[in-house]
C-alpha cells in the first residue's frame, strides 16, 4: 500500500514503512513553517504505534487501504478515491 502524506512535521517508524521525501516548501505566508511531503509505503499489515504530529496532516491513499484514527474519535478507513 502507499500513502501520500503531507505535514510540516513527522515521525514515522522506518522498520516498519519506507518513508522517500518528495518535496518541501517554505511557506511565504507563515514564517518558520514549511510543507513537507513524502510517500510512505507500508508492507501488507504493517502500522505505526500511536504517535501525533504538531502539524496537520493530508493523506492521500495511492494503493490499497489505510485505518488512521484522530485523538477521540473512531477508526477511518482510507481507500484509492474512485474516479469515474
Amino acid at each position: 500500500m502507499a500513502v501520500l502524506f503531507c505535514a510540516a512535521a513527522g515521525r514515522l517508524t522506518a522498520q516498519q514503512a519506507e518513508v522517500t521525501p518528495l518535496m518541501t516548501k517554505e511557506l511565504a505566508d507563515m514564517p518558520g513553517k514549511e510543507a513537507l511531503m513524502l510517500t510512505v509505503v507500508y508492507p501488507p499489515g504493517g502500522a505505526d504505534p500511536v504517535h501525533r504530529h504538531n502539524a496537520h496532516g493530508f493523506i492521500y491513499v495511492l494503493e490499497g487501504s489505510v485505518v488512521m484514527q484522530v485523538k477521540g474519535g473512531k477508526p477511518v478507513t482510507l481507500t484509492v478515491p474512485v474516479t469515474q
